[in-house]
C-alpha cells in the first residue's frame, strides 16, 4: 500500500477504508477489551493482595511484585498488540486504547498507594510531604544510585558517609525537643512490607512501559517505517512517570519510616517505659516495665523484623538505600536523646551497645554510632576539656549539643551560676560566636 501510495501521490482507496475501520471501529473495541481486562485485574477482590515473581525475566532485579500488575500488563500488551496489527493504517488511532488502558491502570494504582500510605498525622508521612525535606533527600548520592534507571557505579564512601551525615542533621533538627508519639508510627511492619511490594510492583510496571514507549519509537522494519507520532510517545512516557512517581514515593516513605521508628522512637523511650513487643506492631508495646537495654534490643526486634519481610521483596539497590546510613541517624538519635533531657549516659551507653549488635547481625555498617560514643565521653568530660576540645579541633557538634555537655559537665561538679555563665562565653568565643542564646 505504501508503494501506491508513492505513485499515485495520495492514499489508496484500500488504505483509506482500513484507516477509517480502525478510527470510528477497531479502535473503540480494543480499548473497550483493554479498559475492562485493566479493571478486572486491578479491581478485583485479590488486587493489590496476592503477590508472585514476574512471570517472565527483565532486565531489571525485581524479585516479587503485586500479581494484579502482572495480570493488568497482559491487557495493556494486547492493546499495544492492536496498535502494532494496524500499523500505517489507523495504528497512532489505535494508540488510544492503550494509553486509555495505561490511564485506567495508573488511576487504580493510585488509589491503591493512597490507601496503603499512612495518614498525614504519620511523621514519616509528614517529612516526606515536605517538599524541602523531599528535594533535599533526592539531592543525596545514595538517592541518585538506588533509583537510577540503569545501574551507576556506587557513591564513594567518604561521600555516602557525608550524606548520612546530612540527613541526620536534618532529620533531627527538623523534630525539636519534641518525643515521637506510637501515633506518628506506621502501626505493623506488614504495612511497610507493603509499601516495598508497592514500590517493587510500580518500578516494574514503569519499566515495561518505558520499554514500550522504545519499541514503537522505532520504525518497525520489514518494510513498514511505522512509529507512533511523537506526542502519543510522550504520553506514553507520561504514564511511565506516573508509576514512577509512586515506587519513589514508596521508597522514600520506608526510608524515613525506619528512621522516624528505629532512630527517634524507640530511642526516645523513657527508661520505665514498656519494651515488650507485639510482632504485629515490630517488637513494642506500651506499658510494662524495662531498661535502657530493653529499650534497644525492642528496637532491634523491630529492625530485624522489616528486614526480615522486606529482604525477599526490594532489590538489593533499594533495599540498601533503606538499611545503609541508620548507624548515623541513630547516632543522632542518642544523641537527641541525651540533649532533650531523656536518661543519663549509663542508659545511653547501653543502647548503643544493644544498637551495635543489630546493626551486626543485620551486617549494616555501625561505624556511624561513633559519633554518638563520642558524645557521650564529652558528657564525662569538664567544662575545661569540653571547650579545649573546640579550642584545638574545631567543632564536632552543634552549639546546642555543646551547651546540654557543658550544663551535664557544670552539674556533675556542683558549678554556680556565675560560673557556668563564663563557661558559655568561652564556649560562644571558641565557637566563633558573640554570645550563646540559653
Amino acid at each position: 500500500m505504501r508503494d501506491v501510495n508513492e505513485v499515485r501521490g495520495n492514499e489508496c482507496t484500500l488504505r483509506a477504508f482500513v484507516s477509517d475501520y480502525v478510527r470510528h471501529g477497531e479502535a473503540e473495541r480494543l480499548a473497550a477489551r483493554a479498559r475492562a481486562a485493566v479493571d478486572a485485574a486491578v479491581r478485583g477482590p485479590a488486587a493489590w493482595r496476592e503477590a508472585a515473581p514476574p512471570p517472565t525475566p527483565t532486565h531489571t532485579a525485581h524479585r516479587i511484585i503485586y500479581s494484579c500488575c502482572w495480570t493488568a500488563w497482559i491487557g495493556v500488551e494486547r492493546a499495544a498488540g492492536g496498535v502494532r496489527a494496524a500499523g500505517v493504517c489507523g495504528g497512532a488511532d489505535a494508540a488510544r486504547a492503550l494509553l486509555d488502558a495505561l490511564g485506567a491502570f495508573a488511576a487504580a494504582a493510585r488509589a491503591a498507594h493512597h490507601q496503603l500510605t499512612p495518614q498525614p498525622r504519620a511523621r514519616a508521612a509528614r517529612w516526606l510531604a515536605d517538599d524541602d525535606i523531599a528535594r533535599f533527600l533526592q539531592a543525596l548520592p545514595n538517592w541518585r544510585v538506588a533509583t537510577a534507571p540503569t545501574p551507576i557505579p556506587a557513591a564513594s564512601a567518604a561521600d555516602l558517609r557525608h550524606a548520612y551525615e546530612r540527613e541526620a542533621d536534618i532529620l533531627g533538627s527538623s523534630l525539636g525537643d519534641g518525643a515521637i508519639a506510637s501515633h506518628e508510627i506506621v502501626a505493623t511492619a506488614h504495612t511497610l512490607r507493603d509499601l516495598a511490594l508497592m514500590c517493587e510492583s510500580m518500578d516494574w510496571v514503569a519499566s515495561r512501559v518505558r520499554d514500550m514507549a522504545t519499541r514503537f519509537g522505532r520504525a518497525s522494519g520489514a518494510g513498514l517505517a511505522f512509529r507512533l507520532p511523537d506526542k502519543l510517545l510522550d504520553d506514553i512516557e507520561s504514564t511511565a512517570l506516573i508509576f514512577e512517581e509512586i515506587s519513589h514515593k514508596c521508597l522514600l516513605l520506608l526510608h524515613l519510616e525506619l528512621r522516624v521508628r528505629n532512630c527517634f522512637y524507640y530511642l526516645g523511650q523513657e527508661e520505665g517505659a514498656a519494651t515488650a513487643g507485639a510482632e504485629d506492631n515490630g517488637g513494642m508495646e506500651e506499658g510494662g516495665t524495662g531498661d535502657a537495654a530493653a529499650v534497644g534490643e525492642a528496637l532491634a526486634r523491630a529492625l530485624l523484623t522489616f528486614h526480615e519481610l522486606a529482604a525477599p521483596v526490594l532489590a538489593p539497590h533499594r533495599l540498601a538505600y533503606v538499611m545503609e546510613g541508620l548507624a548515623e541517624m541513630m547516632s543522632a538519635g542518642v544523641i537527641w536523646r541525651c540533649v532533650s533531657g531523656g536518661g543519663g549516659t549509663g542508659a545511653s551507653t547501653a543502647r548503643l551497645a544493644a544498637l551495635r549488635h543489630c546493626l551486626a547481625a543485620l551486617g549494616v555498617s555501625s561505624q556511624g554510632l561513633h559519633r554518638a560514643a563520642h558524645y557521650l565521653q564529652l558528657l564525662e568530660c569538664s567544662p575545661e576539656e569540653v571547650i579545649g576540645g573546640v579550642e584545638e579541633r574545631g567543632a564536632q557538634f552543634s552549639e546546642l549539643e555543646y551547651l546540654h555537655a557543658l550544663r551535664v559537665t557544670a552539674a556533675r561538679r556542683h558549678l554556680g551560676d556565675l560560673e557556668i555563665r563564663a563557661a558559655q562565653r568561652r564556649l560562644a568565643a571558641a565557637l566563633g560566636h558573640t554570645g550563646v542564646t540559653v
